[in-house]
Formats: structure tokens, sequence, C-alpha cells
């Protein structure tokens, strides 16, 4: 079945080649200029995907960031309320 469709594919494409370049100098630019939107189309679609991974990486990144600024703001919080707890006894005993 592969083969087929191989097959089919040829012979389209041949067809298509062979029809643009019955009309000559018209054909061999509608040739070229199919050509250089397919590299277009290749380059933006490889930069598209390169941009994805970048993406992800930073956003992993960015997760991990955030949480070690969570454990230390948890880390920092409980520090806080033993110091402000050691304050109020104090101040009790004081009065």
């Amino acid at each position: 079945m592969w083969v087929s469709q191989t097959t089919d594919m040829v012979a389209q494409d041949a067809s298509v080649t062979g029809g643009l370049l019955q009309y000559g100098a018209l054909g061999i630019i509608a040739l070229l200029a199919l050509g250089a939107v397919r590299v277009l189309f290749l380059r933006e679609t490889k930069s598209l995907d390169l941009e994805r991974q970048r993406a992800d990486r930073l956003e992993e990144e960015l997760r991990k960031l955030n949480a070690a600024v969570q454990e230390k703001y948890v880390t920092t919080l409980a520090q806080a309320t033993l110091a402000i707890g050691d304050a109020l006894e104090i101040t009790r005993r004081q009065r």
C-alpha cells in the first residue's frame, strides 16, 4: 500500500512539474516560487519548534524557581511566627 501511495505521489509531482514546464519561463518561475515558499515554510516551522522547546524549558525553570521561593517563604514565615511568639512572651513576662 505504501509503495502505491509513493508511486502516486511521484506521478502527481511529475505531472505538476511537467505541467509547469510546458509553459516555459513562466513555468520555471512558478516552480522556483513554489520551491522558495516550501523553503520558507520549513524554516518557519523549524523556528516555531525551537521557540516551543525554549518556552517549555523556561517554563520548567520558572516552576522550579517558584517552588524554591515558596519553600524559603514558608521557612521565613515560620521563623517570623516563632520570633513574634517569643516577643509576645517576653512582653507578658515584663508586665
